[in-house]
C-alpha cells in the first residue's frame, strides 16, 4: 500500500499531500491514492515540487489525456502577471467551459510566487449545491445554460488589486451545459457554476437569468465552501474542474507571479436527467 500524507485544510475542500516526489514516475498504487484523495478532497497541494515542463505533463497524464490549451501552442500554458500585464483571473470560474467536453482535471506549478498576496480560492460546487433548499434543487436539476468564450472588456485596478469585466463573445460559438452536473466518478451533484463563459439560462429570460445566476453565485461567497492557499515557490495544485470553482486573488499586483498550467481529461458534462 503507497505511503503517502494526506492533511485536510477544510472539512471537505483541500488538501495537502506529502510523501511524495512528483519529479519520479508516480507507481500505480501512489497514483491512485492520489486520485481518491483528489475526490474526496477537491483540491490537493504538493509542495516543494520543482518540475521541468515533461515531468509536469507526465504526472498531469495520470488523470487522463493531456488537452491541448485554448489559449497557448501545446499542452502547456503559462500565465504571468507583470506591472504591464495585469491578472485577468480574479473572478470565480472553470476553466475552458465553453468547450463541447471542457477539462476534468488542471495541474499547476507556481514558478515564481509574489512576496505576499496572489493567493488562490477554491469553492466546492458539491457545497454549493447542497447548502441551497431541496426544493430550489430540485427546481434547477434540469436547467441548462448556454456557454461560450468570453473576452476582457474592461479591466481597473486600485490599492487593493486589479480586476477584469468579461463579455461572452457573441462571434463565438456557444455550448449548451446543465446547470447541476453529476461527477462521472463520485455520482454526486455539483451546481456547475461557469463564470464568465455564462451568456444565460436556456428557456429564461434575461431579467429572469440574471437574478436566478446571482443567487446562486451567491453560494460561492460563503466561505464554508472555500479553501484558500498561500503559494510559495515549487508549490504543485490539482484541482477537479468538475466540481469546483476558483479564483486567483490580484492583491500582489504589479509584483510578479508567474505559473505554468496544463489540464487532462475531457467529458461532456451530463445532468441528473442523463445519468443512470
Amino acid at each position: 500500500m503507497p505511503l503517502i500524507g494526506v492533511e485536510p485544510l477544510t472539512t471537505h475542500t483541500g488538501a495537502v499531500v506529502s510523501g511524495v516526489d512528483l519529479r519520479e514516475p508516480l507507481d500505480d498504487g501512489t497514483a491512485e491514492a492520489i486520485e481518491r484523495a483528489l475526490h474526496r478532497h477537491c483540491v490537493l497541494f504538493f509542495r516543494d515540487q520543482d518540475l521541468t515542463d515533461e515531468q509536469h505533463l507526465a504526472f498531469a497524464a495520470r488523470f487522463g489525456p493531456l488537452n491541448r490549451s485554448a489559449y497557448a501552442d501545446g499542452a502547456i500554458e503559462w500565465l504571468e502577471d507583470r506591472s504591464d500585464s495585469p491578472p485577468k483571473a480574479d473572478l470565480w470560474h472553470t476553466d475552458v467551459a465553453f468547450l463541447p467536453e471542457p477539462p476534468d482535471v488542471a495541474v499547476l506549478s507556481m514558478r515564481a510566487a509574489p512576496a505576499a498576496g496572489g493567493d488562490t480560492l477554491w469553492a466546492n460546487l458539491y457545497e454549493v449545491h447542497d447548502r441551497f433548499s431541496p426544493l430550489l434543487q430540485e427546481l434547477i436539476a434540469g436547467l441548462q445554460q448556454d456557454v461560450r468564450r468570453a473576452r476582457p472588456v474592461t479591466w481597473s485596478a486600485d490599492p487593493s488589486g486589479a480586476s477584469v469585466v468579461y463579455q461572452p463573445d457573441p462571434d463565438q460559438p456557444g455550448e449548451i451545459h446543465p446547470l447541476v452536473r453529476v461527477h462521472p466518478a463520485t455520482g454526486r451533484r455539483a451546481l456547475y457554476l461557469c463564470g464568465q463563459f455564462v451568456t444565460g439560462i436556456v428557456g429564461l429570460r434575461p431579467e429572469e437569468s440574471n437574478a436566478l445566476l446571482a443567487l446562486l453565485r451567491g453560494g460561492l461567497d460563503d466561505p464554508n465552501v472555500q479553501c484558500r492557499w498561500r503559494w510559495r515557490q515549487h508549490d504543485l495544485a490539482v484541482w477537479d474542474e468538475r466540481c469546483t470553482n476558483h479564483r486567483a486573488v490580484s492583491d500582489h499586483w504589479p509584483e510578479h507571479r508567474l505559473v505554468r498550467r496544463c489540464t487532462a481529461g475531457a467529458g461532456r458534462p451530463a445532468g441528473p436527467e442523463e445519468r443512470p
